[in-house]
């Protein structure tokens, strides 16, 4: 038995009220949150009143599509301008990290079939963003991203799978080019001293 047709008005209508949400949420998350005159720290309080929690305000310019809710910003993050965040599965990004311009963050993805065909409605995939990461300019960050602390990326790279921290990646995709110093650890106490008597 065939299904029945879905009437018109009412796909019309759903998808006229996802236009209107989109783009009431584009004019807050685009042009109020990014705006040149907008302190960091207003964009950091505007953005955990919508559902986020963000410890660092980012910079100007700064774009972000999907739900504030899914977003997660560590304390002392640095974004240069035109940071782009598609949040539409959660995105991290761990305390003391840099984001150069125009750096694209994206969660959701499009399955592929065998057939070489592909799905039409997106599921999110969520990028997790370690402590102390550099991210170069123009850099895109891929759906379910994994980076470790203390990693570097180009500039223009394009970030697929799981960076493992002390590494630098370029390229795309990015692959690790050149190996990073590991922190000595402190030296613990030291040993005391053995004491010899005489007789």
């Amino acid at each position: 038995m065939a299904a029945p047709p879905v009437k018109a008005s009412s796909t019309f209508v759903s998808r006229l009220r996802e236009d209107v949400v989109g783009g009431l949420g584009s004019v807050l998350f685009t042009s109020v949150l990014g705006a040149a005159l907008m302190p960091r720290a207003a964009r950091r309080v505007l953005l955990n009143a919508a559902g986020a929690q963000v410890e660092s305000g980012p910079g100007t310019a700064f774009s972000l599509n999907g739900s504030a809710r899914n977003l997660r910003i560590g304390r002392g993050v640095y974004f240069n301008t035109r940071v782009d965040i598609e949040a539409v599965a959660p995105v991290t990004i761990g305390a003391h990290t840099a984001i150069g311009m125009q750096v694209l963050i994206m969660t959701s993805h499009h399955a592929i079939d065998p057939d070489g065909g592909w799905s039409t409605v997106a599921k999110g995939r969520a990028v997790t963003i370690g402590e102390r990461v550099w991210i170069g300019g123009r850099a895109t960050i891929l759906p379910g991203a994994r980076i470790d602390d203390d990693v570097v990326i180009a500039a223009g790279a394009v970030v697929t799978g799981h960076l493992q921290s002390h590494g630098v990646y370029a390229g795309v995709p990015a692959r690790r080019i050149r190996e990073l110093a590991r922190p000595t650890p402190a030296p613990g106490p030291s040993e005391p001293e053995s004491v010899t008597t005489q007789n």
